[in-house]
């Protein structure tokens, strides 16, 4: 922001004293962010097109408001658009809606087969379904359609995976990336869990990455946080549920308890359910 008179770059501070000062009491990075995007709404919101607005929501962890925002505004002209429907279908990744993603992500394709957006994601979608072969190859081709861009022989992960790269930035094909490399340390996991935020499947990896490195509280704690923001991600709730009893905190933890136990009831899933998922720690 410039100052209106001498067109001076102002600080943070000074064009938002109100947003600074609750900016201080903030240390989430992601909580920042979207303390950010709420300054962002009140200077361009009306500029924004409706894909754009659907993602500034679904990246702020607000995905059930993206999806209402879309079926309560969308009109011909969006739905004429390969990034509404890309952005849609990512909106319905993140709400495990796998199916609509999958048509939405169709649909972003058939009017634009170029899409990189809807490409990468039609990619996640498989990737999370168990279709990886058919992934892998959308992945492929979005890679080989970006890499010679660049005009880098060799990249980092970062500036593979990241969106300021936009190459390939996908929270699952930078699991998988991870996942491949053992040797890869804490930080460029700590890293990429702040670009993929938004994302509860790679928040879920992430927290069972650290149960493996035996810092089992630091990945309850992640695991719950999840399920408090994305209660509808039934894999978080669960294996929260269970990480308590393993972890012998359920006496400690009896309000966490509760509440995990409210959400499962009210979502009618069992302990058939929890037998789903395993949790080694």
């Amino acid at each position: 922001m410039r100052n209106k008179e001498t067109n001076e770059v102002m600080t943070f501070a000074v064009a938002f004293p109100e947003q600074f000062e609750t900016w201080k009491t903030i240390q989430s990075k992601p909580d920042r962010r979207g303390l950010i995007y709420s300054i962002l709404d009140s200077i361009m919101g009306n500029d924004l097109q409706l894909w754009q607005i659907i993602e500034r929501f679904t990246d702020d962890r607000y995905a059930p408001r993206a999806l209402e925002i879309a079926n309560a505004h969308a009109n011909e002209n969006d739905r004429y658009n390969a990034n509404y429907w890309a952005a849609l279908a990512k909106t319905n990744l993140v709400l495990t809606n796998y199916t609509e993603a999958e048509t939405n992500a169709g649909n972003g394709l058939v009017l634009d087969a170029g899409n990189t957006r809807a490409k990468i994601i039609l990619a996640d979608v498989y990737h999370v379904t168990g279709k990886t072969e058919a992934a892998h190859a959308l992945y492929n081709e979005v890679l080989q359609e970006r890499l010679p861009r660049t005009g880098e022989l060799s990249l980092s992960f970062a500036q593979l995976v990241g969106f300021d790269g936009n190459i390939l930035p996908s929270p699952l094909y930078a699991l998988d990336w991870l996942q491949q490399h053992p040797d890869t340390t804490d930080d460029t996991w700590n890293w990429a869990n702040d670009e993929f935020y938004y994302s509860p499947h790679f928040r879920t990896q992430h927290a069972y990455y650290l149960l493996k490195q035996k810092e089992a509280l630091k990945g309850f704690v992640k695991l719950f946080t999840l399920a408090k923001e994305m209660p509808w991600f039934k894999e978080a709730v669960i294996n929260s549920w269970q990480l308590i009893h393993q972890l012998g905190m359920a006496d400690n933890a009896p309000n966490e308890k509760a509440w995990l136990e409210e959400v499962m009831k009210s979502n009618k899933w069992d302990a058939e359910d929890a037998g789903q998922y395993k949790i080694e720690i």
